[in-house]
């Protein structure tokens, strides 16, 4: 059971606490609270009886989850230098109070090896930002998710997925980081649909969206350099977007007409970005990157064409329900972006001639990019060391 807050084992049972967790004998409507000592929860060690029971209370994405056992959370705990209780900030809506020891916990539930906790510890993290808007992410009805991109050595370290289907499945790094990150805005930000999480549909992408970016492949300063980041610095970028959408062209030739593809596909009077221009994220393919530079565009180039031709039609633009601001207007259009730096490249993905492309919130949302504090003293294992 609980103990201040604190994991405690019991002879037949293993028992943590999860901020956020339903309580059987009080109100069942309390998804989260901000007080960390009223939560008693019981673990029966048996998986499958895991699952169920962590389901029925609303504390999982649906899938079935890893047992957050003792044992499996203090290996997490031993990647950081933080104490497993501090206060690594409060998530709204709930005002949910996350710690080391919450955010390890819903790692091991999404299935996390633990030298992937520095990485779950920095994204939620950068949840604190102000100008990320974890609140109005979670509040929205739009379909809003939460993207990973993982730059610098640690990437590289932990295998994190940055070729081909790293968007897909496959990959224990992206899957399960992207999920342990959702499966921390459930337990401890409150963030269930329906009741704390208020999109329409939602998405697949908020079952898990992480990756790393190609930066063997990248012909310009990967993500994390452009921010002003050492290459020897690791780093995460969390970002708020739509699923991605593909951008195929296998026919162009030159740098403008590639452009003009992406620019085209992205003009959507349906996206948030038509009516409150704002940041969106281009995964741009190897192949597709290759064609663009040896044209001699530079990635600053390549945003300002973006910013230039993504354009929708003023009379479209309105579909999502806000008033056209005037500055935002130029002629008969408007821009989905404010400026060139509103566009988030990367380079991503193996080989053919497809970039995906993500829209994003808005203003409503700025994307964070904080490089990873690594335990003093540790080095992470590689995936291939941990199987050995």
């Amino acid at each position: 059971m609980v103990q201040n807050n604190k994991i405690v084992q019991s002879d037949d049972m293993c028992a943590c606490s999860i901020e956020g967790l339903l309580e059987e004998k009080k109100d069942e409507n309390r998804l989260c609270s901000s007080n960390p000592n009223d939560v008693e929860v019981f673990v029966d060690p048996d998986p499958e009886k895991i699952s169920q029971k962590f389901y029925l209370k609303r504390m999982t994405d649906g899938l079935p989850i890893i047992p957050p056992t003792k044992e499996r959370v203090l290996k997490l705990l031993k990647y950081t230098d933080l104490d497993p209780n501090e206060t690594v900030t409060v998530l709204p809506p709930r005002m949910g109070i996350a710690t080391p020891e919450k955010i390890a916990i819903n790692s091991v539930m999404a299935g996390c090896l633990p030298q992937f906790m520095p990485v779950v510890l920095n994204c939620v993290k950068s949840l604190s930002c102000e100008k990320f808007n974890t609140a109005g992410i979670n509040a929205t009805t739009h379909p809003v998710a939460i993207c990973t991109i993982m730059n610098g050595p640690l990437s590289k370290e932990i295998g994190a997925g940055s070729g081909a289907g790293c968007l897909g499945p496959g990959n224990l790094a992206n899957a399960t980081i992207g999920r342990a990150l959702r499966l921390c805005m459930i337990n401890i930000a409150g963030a269930v649909p329906g009741v704390g999480d208020h999109a329409t549909m939602g998405s697949p992408a908020k079952y898990s969206y992480a990756f790393g970016e190609n930066e063997t492949e990248n012909p310009w300063d990967s993500l994390s350099v452009e921010r002003g980041h050492d290459p020897s610095v690791s780093t995460t970028t969390t970002m708020a977007v739509e699923a991605p959408q593909n951008v195929n062209d296998h026919r162009s030739q030159t740098a403008e007409d590639l452009l003009d593809t992406i620019a085209k596909t992205a003009s959507t009077p349906g996206s948030n970005n038509s009516h409150v221009p704002g940041e969106f994220l281009l995964i741009m393919s190897p192949e597709h990157a290759k064609t663009v530079y040896k044209h001699g565009f530079s990635k600053q180039d390549v945003k300002e064409y973006l910013h230039e031709h993504c354009i929708v039609d003023v009379e479209l633009a309105d579909r999502g329900g806000r008033k056209i601001e005037p500055e935002w207007i130029e002629g008969d259009h408007v821009h989905l972006t404010r400026s060139p730096e509103d566009i988030v490249l990367v380079v991503a993905g193996g080989v053919g001639r497809h970039s995906m492309l993500c829209h994003g919130f808005g203003t409503s949302s700025e994307s964070v990019t904080l490089p990873i504090m690594l335990k003093k003293g540790i080095i992470p294992k590689s995936v291939e060391d941990f199987k050995k």
